[in-house]
């Protein structure tokens, strides 16, 4: 859906984002992480044209976007920052229902509209759709700045640091409930972060920036495995790529025949969730439950580490 040819853009003699080329393809999360000042803000806000390039060309869906009219562009893409960008003097559901509102849509659509978001994003629309943004507490107000996003159903997204203000526990449900909307609306989104971890658990791809270079794109499995620089290296951390890599792989990649006393795992857990348990436990083997409840088979200690040692 979005191709990024050639772009790069300079800030006076500061060389901001150098000869970047990336495909996003349709329906995925594609992470781009970096340290600070690499360039991944003003790559995102180039394919909007919030900053116009001065080389290089975005694509959606095969169209040059500077055939379309700026309005338009803006309007079809969902952007969430960091801060959520409310307007304080409106009502939740007024801030929710700005981009349709402003696209026209009949009133009646758009109540119904922030009502199913409001529903979707876990906010209730009774209680908080009357209240202001600094009525919110963090995580829903960082909630309500998603459902805004997601207002008019752009078939894009772009998200810049969106889960930065979050403290851990309402960032990792923030993250699943990223993943689930995504898969439910089959949204292209392309998200900024600093965080590697993040990155792993959000990307179908992750492309690394450094010094406004393009470092490196590739699935997560791809980056742990094959790091192509220094930078990328030390952004997985090397003492944690063995657990990044087993993060990566389902249980049933090392799933055998059998029964293990002790609460069994859910189907959908990694390797990376029985080897936790298993250093916690003291356990060796560990029961895997099957998607329909019933047993599914063991995971055994030594199975997980052959199968992690696919990391070199």
């Amino acid at each position: 859906m979005i191709e990024i040819d050639g772009l790069s853009k300079n800030f006076g003699a500061e060389r901001a984002v150098a000869d970047v080329s990336l495909r996003l393809e349709t329906g995925t999360i594609t992470a781009v992480v970096g340290t600070s000042g690499s360039g991944k803000s003003t790559l995102m806000r180039m394919i909007n044209r919030l900053i116009e390039p001065d080389a290089g060309t975005v694509r959606i869906d095969g169209v040059d976007t500077r055939e379309i009219p700026l309005t338009e562009l803006r309007r079809s893409i969902g952007y969430v920052i960091q801060d959520h960008g409310l307007f304080p003097h409106w009502s939740v559901a007024r801030n929710i229902g700005a981009v349709p509102a402003l696209l026209g849509w009949p009133r009646e659509e758009i109540a119904a509209r922030v009502e199913e978001l409001m529903r979707l994003l876990r906010l209730d629309p009774e209680r908080l759709g009357p209240r202001y943004p600094h009525e919110l507490s963090g995580g829903q107000a960082q909630r309500v700045g998603v459902a805004r996003a997601l207002a008019a159903r752009p078939r894009m997204m772009l998200m810049d640091e969106p889960f930065g203000a979050l403290d851990p526990v309402i960032r990792q449900e923030a993250r699943a409930e990223l993943v689930a909307i995504q898969r439910a609306l089959g949204a292209t989104i392309l998200i900024v972060t600093h965080d590697m971890a993040e990155a792993m658990a959000l990307g179908d791809q992750i492309a690394v920036m450094d010094g406004g270079r393009l470092a490196q794109a590739g699935t997560p499995a791809e980056i742990v495995l094959r790091p192509a620089t220094p930078l990328v290296r030390a952004l997985i951390g090397e003492s944690e790529r063995g657990f990044r890599h087993l993060a990566l792989l389902p249980v049933a990649a090392a799933l055998t025949p059998g029964a293990a006393e002790g609460e069994a795992l859910p189907a959908g857990a990694t390797l990376a969730d029985a080897l936790s348990r298993m250093i916690w436990t003291g356990a060796r083997r560990l029961p895997v439950a099957a998607a329909d409840g019933h047993g599914a088979g063991v995971v055994a200690l030594e199975d997980i580490l052959a199968a992690g040692r696919g990391a070199p």
